[in-house]
């Protein structure tokens, strides 16, 4: 794939995930207006258990589909077979899943749904977890494809369809957190069906033992990775909930929807990296890799920063009194971000290596930032309430990125200016402090807040102009 096609399918991917996954930040003035702060921090521990329990279902397998499709590419009928393979294995996976977890939903979830009910809320959890692991692996599939417009197009109609229902139980059924947790359970029953009637010409249902075997062989060391990525993401609303109360994990989960843009953008790219990636290796063209990753640190760095100073004042403008302290948590998640962009960089090598031997090293340090995220969040959660929470995420993702840069080259041979990509967005984030400081006058201060940051934005033109000039000639190409 060609950097004209990285630029495009990373355009695609960063605005869908926008529109699917931030729908929470999208919505925010209409959902905080008909949701209390309670009903707000139920839907979002909900999610972060289905998070947890999506990780059971899928297995890791939708990552060997972008591994595994460039080793058989040459063979359609083998490809047939690795994503029927696929999609029946989780499919027969995903039921009985929930049948354990909702025989044994007193043990299993219970401990971790303090002041959330089971019946209707985590009951409609599990009909979206259910149901969505299909049209996982039939995106990812498009993507591994390279077909980005495809997958652009299916996000789109899944969002409409999501925002829709949601907006008909919120606004005018008044059915607060059900509204949320249900239209997301139909929308995701709606898009079983659609995948099945869809994907069915591309593959090849049943089961092949060779080919099964070959991707959990691949996919397995990477369970414990994809677990504790999502414990580092989504642990602390558990433990908010379970130390403090819901109503401050609704709280929270405003300002974290905040700092996630960085995080929905930097993974939209990393969608479109990793197969441009992939190939690159193949054809050990990898001179091109380096620049774009500084390109893209600094890029994820400007937008963390014009987080940092102004969504204090979009919140208060946006949100009812209630949620206003939410801002105080946004500079640490979106830089914490800013790093997970980082560690996407240096994981894409370690997760190229076919043989296993990347996939073994990855989770040793995930698991260990997970361990640390959880200790800081016990640790600092009832010293430092809701921003304890941001600042054990940035600790962790620091942490995570760092150890990941002593290993990377091991497997594949890259040059990565590692101390460029670790302490540019350090910068940037000393300079975002700023919006902590005390003020007198709001629009003196605001007017401050935009000047430097006019000004961080003039200098980060001036380092890349001859980079961003090559880009948009580019980018006139598409059209």
């Amino acid at each position: 794939m060609s950097q004209k096609k990285l630029l495009k399918n990373s355009g695609i991917y960063s605005i869908l995930m926008l529109l699917q996954k931030g729908i929470n930040f999208i919505l925010i003035p209409v959902l905080t207006i008909y949701l209390s702060t309670y009903d707000y921090g139920v839907v979002a521990i909900v999610i972060a258990i289905n998070a947890f329990l999506n990780v059971f279902y899928l297995l890791s397998l939708p990552g060997t589909l972008n591994r595994f499709y460039y080793e058989f590419k040459d063979d359609q009928e083998k490809i047939k077979k690795l994503f029927g393979t696929i999609i029946t294995f989780v499919l027969f996976n995903s039921f009985v899943v929930t049948g354990i977890i909702f025989l044994g939903r007193k043990w299993l979830l219970l401990p971790f749904l303090e002041n959330v009910d089971f019946f209707p809320f985590m009951a409609l959890g599990l009909v979206s977890v259910i149901f969505n692991p299909c049209y996982a692996i039939y995106q990812s599939s498009l993507q591994a494809r390279q077909e980005g417009v495809r997958f652009g197009k299916n996000n789109a109609i899944f969002f409409l369809v999501n925002i829709i229902l949601l907006l008909t139980s919120v606004i005018l059924l008044d059915m607060g957190a059900k509204g949320v947790l249900g239209s997301l359970a139909i929308t995701n029953v709606i898009f079983f069906i659609y995948t099945l009637s869809r994907f069915r010409k591309y593959i090849t249902f049943g089961i092949d033992v060779d080919i099964l075997k070959k991707s959990l062989k691949y996919a397995f060391p990477l369970i414990p990775h994809t677990l504790s990525g999502v414990t580092t993401m989504l642990i602390d609303r558990i433990i908010i909930n379970k130390l403090l109360n819901t109503s401050l994990v609704g709280i929270y989960s405003i300002g974290n929807n905040f700092g996630s843009i960085v995080f929905l953008i930097a993974s939209g790219i990393n969608q479109a990296f990793v197969p441009w990636f992939n190939q690159k290796i193949k054809d050990n063209d990898q001179k091109s890799i380096p620049e774009i990753a500084k390109l893209l640190i600094v890029f994820y760095s400007v937008i963390a920063l014009g987080l940092s100073f102004f969504s204090k004042e979009v919140i208060m403008l946006i949100t009812p009194k209630a949620y206003h302290a939410s801002w105080i948590v946004i500079p640490c998640i979106s830089f914490a971000f800013v790093y997970h962009g980082v560690y996407y960089f240096f994981a894409s090598a370690l997760f190229y290596d076919i043989q296993g031997r990347g996939n073994r090293i990855i989770p040793v340090f995930t698991i260990l930032a997970a361990a640390i995220n959880i200790v800081l969040n016990i640790t600092l959660i009832p010293r430092l309430g809701i921003f304890g929470a941001a600042v054990a995420t940035l600790i962790s993702k620091f942490l995570l990125s760092v150890s990941l840069s002593f290993f990377y080259n091991k497997f594949v041979q890259i040059k990565y200016p590692v101390l460029y990509m670790v302490l540019m967005p350090l910068g940037f984030y000393i300079v975002s402090l700023l919006s902590y400081m005390p003020y007198f006058d709001v629009y003196h201060f605001l007017s401050l807040k935009i000047i430097i940051f006019v000004v961080v934005l003039f200098l980060c033109f001036l380092h890349f102009k001859k980079r961003i000039k090559t880009l948009f000639k580019q980018k006139r190409i598409f059209h």
